[in-house]
This record gives structure tokens, sequence and C-alpha cells, in this order.
């Protein structure tokens, strides 16, 4: 007799698939769990956190063995439908969830947050660098926070343009938002916000400025002006809890943390087409503070 396959619901959050960052990356990994380990599941696109609820009170209704949802908006109710179906398997992802069947992973997005500070410090010309949102969510201001101190360790008199678009899913938006940044006299900004950081990748290529993106790799949508990526692998905690289940050996109530070292974050290769931007000696040094923060000889402080 065949083996049951295990049934996986994933509820996507803000911005859907097509945004070459969170969502996307998340796919991928359930993609990639359906390729090593055989499983069966559903995607639910975002739509807003009643009609999020009622796609995973279905799943549970239906009597999946896991419950996926990633993002800050998706943690009440997932929490909310976790705390209904206590004998169900849950995982919420980028957030720390609550209750004794939910399985959470979180990042230290500052060890890479940091990093691209110190490397906008070190290329900006004009000493004014720029942050752009999406959402103002805690993970987003915790991730600006250190990318201010990343350019705070290298010159504390350069200046640092923040502003948030408001929300994650519009890149004319962001494109708007970004070309405001860069006529203040902005060289490089660093834009965690998703869909809308596309706007404001096209935005960089306009102006022939410079710009730091998150997500995914995106050196390929303006090689001259992204000078790397910060990546947030959100797919690797999904294969993780997929395989953890698999095993008999999920564990709800757990937070794991995701970094460098775990395979959460990554740091886009440095192009050829920026080179003369990003020089070697520039590229050594940030090998060397990632470093550094990994271990914890450098602390990033998380609180203002």
């Amino acid at each position: 007799m065949a083996q049951k396959k295990l049934k996986v619901g994933l509820q996507l959050s803000v911005g859907g698939l097509g945004d070459l960052s969170f969502n996307d990356s998340a796919y991928e990994g359930l993609v990639l769990a359906q390729q090593k380990f055989g499983i069966e599941y559903e995607l639910a696109p975002w739509e807003n956190t009643r009609l999020n609820y009622l796609n995973m009170e279905n799943w549970a209704k239906s009597g999946f063995d896991l419950i996926i949802a990633i993002g800050y908006t998706n943690a009440a109710p997932l929490n909310e439908v976790a705390a209904n179906y206590p004998d169900q398997r849950f995982a919420l992802i980028d957030v720390a969830g609550k209750g004794k069947n939910v399985w959470s992973a979180v990042y230290r997005e500052y060890e890479g947050d940091f990093v691209v500070g110190v490397l906008a410090a070190l290329v900006t010309q004009t000493r004014r660098v720029g942050f752009m949102g999406g959402g103002m969510t805690p993970i987003v201001r915790r991730i600006e926070l250190g990318y201010a101190q990343g350019v705070k360790n290298v010159d504390p008199s350069i200046a640092i343009i923040s502003d948030y678009v408001g929300e994650f899913d519009d890149p004319i938006k962001g494109r708007l938002l970004a070309e405001t940044q860069y006529s203040l006299d902005v060289d490089v900004i660093y834009q965690v916000a998703g869909r809308c950081g596309l706007g404001a990748i096209e935005a960089a290529e306009k102006f022939g400025k410079y710009i730091i993106s998150t997500g995914g790799d995106h050196s390929d949508l303006a090689p001259h002006s992204v000078l790397t990526s910060r990546i947030k692998n959100v797919g690797k905690p999904i294969h993780d809890v997929i395989q953890a289940v698999l095993e008999n050996r999920f564990e709800g109530g757990v937070v794991k943390s995701y970094g460098f070292a775990e395979g959460g974050l990554m740091m886009a290769p440095i192009r050829p087409t920026v080179f003369k931007v990003v020089t070697p000696p520039i590229q050594s040094i940030m090998q060397e503070i990632q470093a550094q923060v990994i271990t914890g000889q450098i602390k990033v402080e998380l609180e203002e």
C-alpha cells in the first residue's frame, strides 16, 4: 500500500508571487520540498487577514498535515487558527508565533543589514544614503536600525534619509519614493520594500544611481545600479519544517533563529559590472565585517 503523501498548505503574504523576493523565496522552498519529498501542497494568495484566516481554517478542517503562513501580517490569523485546532501542526515564518502547536522561524537580518550599511557608507560620494522600507512593521524597522548602525560605524557624519512606502505591493509608489530620495542628493539606497522595491530599482537605473536590494539577487534587473542584495532565504525554514514533520520530529512552541550560518541569509555575489564602485578592497572590508558580526565581535543594537 502506497504511503500517504504529506499535505501542506502555504498562506502567502502581501505582494504575492512575482515579487522576486519574500513570497517567491517561500514558494521556491515549497517546490523544492515537493520535488525532494513528494509532498502535496496548496497555495493561498494574500487577500486580507480575515480571508487568510478562513483559508487556514479550511486546511485545518481538511486535516492538512502542516499549515504554514509567512510574514508579519499573517501572524494573528495563524495564531488564532492554531489555538482553535490544537491537534494540527502550524508553522509561522518571519515572526514568533504563539501556541504549543506552532513552530516559528525568525531571522537575524542585522547580520547582513549592518554589512550593507557599511557598504553604503564606503561607496557614497554625496555623503547622503537612503533607506526605503515597505510597511512599517517591527521587522522592517529592525532592518533599518541594523543598516543605520553599519553606516554610522564607518562615518557618523553621513546623513541617512529614511522613508516608508506604507505598503509592499506597489512598484509605482516604490519608484516615486526612490526618485524623491535620489533628487535629494542620495546616491545609494537600501530598499526593503517587497514588490515596491522593484520600482526603486527602476529609479536607480533611470537616475544612474546605486541601490542595495533585499529578497532575491536583483542584479540582473539593473546590472550597473544594483550593488548587491541581502538575500533572505524564506524557503529554507519551510523546507526544514516540512522535513521535520516527515521525520516525526516536529516541535511546536519552538522559535528557530536563521542567519548566515543556518542558510537563512546570503549576500548576493558582487557582479563585475559594479567592481569600479564595490572595489576589491571594499569587498574585503565587507567580508571582514560580516565575519565579525556573525561571531558577535561587532554587536548590533536592535532597540532604539
